[in-house]
């Protein structure tokens, strides 16, 4: 397990800053077996410089959540099931928020030295917005010297 905490409040010439950068995660994995799992959390507070109530959409916190399932069918064969989902809070603003989710399936198989992987992933509300979905499919083959 790993964890992280940060705060930043770097001279960038405003003196108003309502919040400073800060952010923080955690991670843990358990594996028996052929089996893996994973769960992680990570948090990101953007800096804020205004103090303007309602209106605005300025997001004060993220809250991002992890969770994976792998699996090693033999030496060479694996897959594994990823779930991440994204909410953003608001600071000054009562604007519903829609969290992004994504789901991914990834399969990977070992040639000797290469091995072939192949990863489709499932989008829902990109960039916090409503219905704006996406699809994204990888094939990859790497090589070990």
């Amino acid at each position: 397990s790993a964890h992280y905490n940060k705060v930043n409040d770097y001279d960038d010439g405003v003196t108003t800053e309502q919040q400073l950068e800060e952010g923080g995660s955690y991670a843990l994995k358990y594996a028996a077996g052929n089996f893996t799992v994973g769960y992680g959390k990570s948090f990101q507070a953007p800096e804020l410089t205004t103090a303007v109530a309602g209106g605005t959409t300025d997001a004060e916190y993220y809250e991002n959540t992890g969770m994976s399932v792998g699996f090693a069918v033999n030496d060479d064969l694996s897959v594994s099931f990823t779930r991440e989902e994204s909410e953003v809070n608001y600071a000054h603003s009562a604007t519903a928020s829609n969290d992004v989710e994504m789901d991914s399936i990834q399969v990977a198989y070992s040639l000797g030295g290469a091995t072939l992987s192949l990863a489709r992933a499932d989008y829902e509300n990109v960039g916090y917005v409503a219905n704006e979905d996406a699809t994204e499919t990888i094939v990859a083959m790497t090589f070990a010297f």
